[in-house]
């Protein structure tokens, strides 16, 4: 999924079902950069339906976890979210943007918080959550391994 050369890693987490229809996420990913130094980034929160489940609605965080003094070594890019779903049939939604895009240098004096709310069909059973990072004028762009969150 990502177009670099650079090596990366992502990791992600859901935890298990919960009775009252809310299920939280953590996404951990490290960008390298070519001499070596890293950066960590972490998305995490909740996914919950609610409205007899006709809506959805994501409250997450992204922040720097570690490596701060590296984010000029990996070109200090714009970090985002983007969210995408998974309905019964195997059929996906499409990507969309749902949180600011916020360079790692703001990353690294305040977290980006960010909500998403939608609507849930009968058919939809998860969510797929990816951090992004868009870097220079070319605007190239780097994805994270999804999350998947699984509401049904």
């Amino acid at each position: 999924m990502s177009s670099s050369t650079a090596p990366e890693d992502a990791t992600g987490v859901e935890a298990p079902e919960d009775d009252d229809g809310i299920r939280d996420f953590r996404l951990r990913w490290t960008l390298t950069g070519s001499s070596g130094g890293s950066v960590e980034f972490e998305l995490a929160g909740l996914v919950s339906l609610y409205n007899d489940n006709h809506s959805y609605l994501i409250d997450g965080r992204l922040r720097i976890l570690g490596g701060h003094a590296y984010y000029r070594e990996i070109g200090n890019p714009r970090m985002f979210v983007r969210r995408d779903g998974c309905e019964a049939s195997g059929r996906q939604w499409g990507w969309d943007i749902v949180s600011q895009k916020r360079t790692c240098e703001k990353l690294c004096t305040m977290e980006t918080y960010f909500q998403r709310i939608g609507y849930w069909a009968p058919a939809d059973r998860s969510i797929l959550l990816a951090i992004g990072a868009e870097q220079g004028w070319s605007k190239r762009t780097r994805f994270s391994r999804p999350v998947e969150v699984r509401m049904c």
